[in-house]
């Protein structure tokens, strides 16, 4: 399997606090790789990593196939980033913003108009930024991020204080650069918004990886459950199956005949039920278990 990005036994500590422990990321080509975790479980500081604006403690990152650490100058000429809040010229247009940088990065000119198209902003290219609002100026960031064409997209946090329009203007923009090829790794602490637009999901707490796999697995485990209430659990298990939790056992969820056949069991154990429901655990529900598991290991 050939990664794009990929980092083993990554680890960053500020004196004694360690950010980030040990986070082993494998990131394949094309896909968006939504980097969940809530505030402070050291999102922010992986990517800092990855964009070499900060080193880490131990660990290696592999960008192309290359070491980060010597190669660093050739793999970032490949990344495009947009961490925290764009740079611009509030006085400038937003042409005038992409050419200060077309001019750093030596690019063709004609890469300003083609990624101001890209990012919806053709119509205001000779409009002073300050003007614009928030989401038009996250989309001026990235259109300054996919100047000089990179193969790798990294946006921490893009949505972060943009309104409902300009969330899914946001969310659309990623798409549709995600069906152009660019890989594209995108930080949140808000599953609603990764479970839209991601392919693949890493969630990261209290520094560790707890769970990285694609979006349609995760979603198995947010599948229906049937839980009884009973008096004897650990002889209900042993009747009909399932799961122990509490005062409940919980079993896959069960067609109308299975569900008539487990309660005739159950009389005939003599095990009294008290209630029986179906219950759905939503994706939200399944991040935010993984979260207060961590938070409690």
């Amino acid at each position: 399997m050939t990664y794009i990005v990929k980092t083993k036994n990554l680890t960053k500590k500020f004196d004694k606090h360690t950010a980030v422990s040990n986070v082993d990321l494998k990131i394949k080509e094309g896909e968006i790789y939504g980097f969940l975790g809530p505030n402070g479980a050291g999102k922010s500081t992986t990517i800092r990593m990855l964009l070499g604006l900060m080193k880490p403690t131990a660990g290696e990152i592999q960008i192309f196939n290359q070491d980060l650490k010597k190669h660093r100058k050739k793999i970032l000429q490949q990344v495009g980033s947009l961490v925290e809040n764009p740079s611009y010229y509030p006085h400038l247009t937003a042409k005038e913003n992409l050419e200060v940088l077309r001019k750093v990065l030596q690019v063709p000119e004609e890469r300003i108009a083609h990624v101001l198209e890209m990012v919806r902003l053709s119509h205001v290219a000779d409009k002073k930024v300050k003007g614009f609002s928030l989401g038009m100026k996250q989309r001026l960031g990235i259109a300054q991020a996919l100047l000089h064409e990179p193969k790798l997209l990294i946006l921490d946090e893009p949505t972060n204080g943009l309104d409902p329009e300009g969330i899914i203007e946001m969310r659309t923009l990623i798409k549709d650069l995600a069906k152009e090829g660019k890989t594209i790794i995108i930080s949140s602490h808000l599953l609603s918004e990764i479970d839209q637009i991601a392919t693949t999901i890493g969630v990261i707490a209290k520094g560790k990886i707890i769970y990285q796999d694609d979006i349609q697995t995760m979603r198995t485990l947010a599948k229906h459950r049937l839980r009884m209430r009973v008096s004897d659990v650990q002889k209900a298990q042993q009747a009909v199956g399932g799961e122990v939790e509490g005062k409940w056992l919980y079993c896959e969820s069960f067609a109308d005949d299975e569900v008539a056949w487990a309660v005739q069991k159950l009389i005939e154990q003599n095990v009294a039920i008290y209630r029986i429901e179906e219950e759905q655990r939503s994706l939200e529900d399944i991040f935010l278990r993984m979260i207060e598991e961590a938070s409690l290991a």
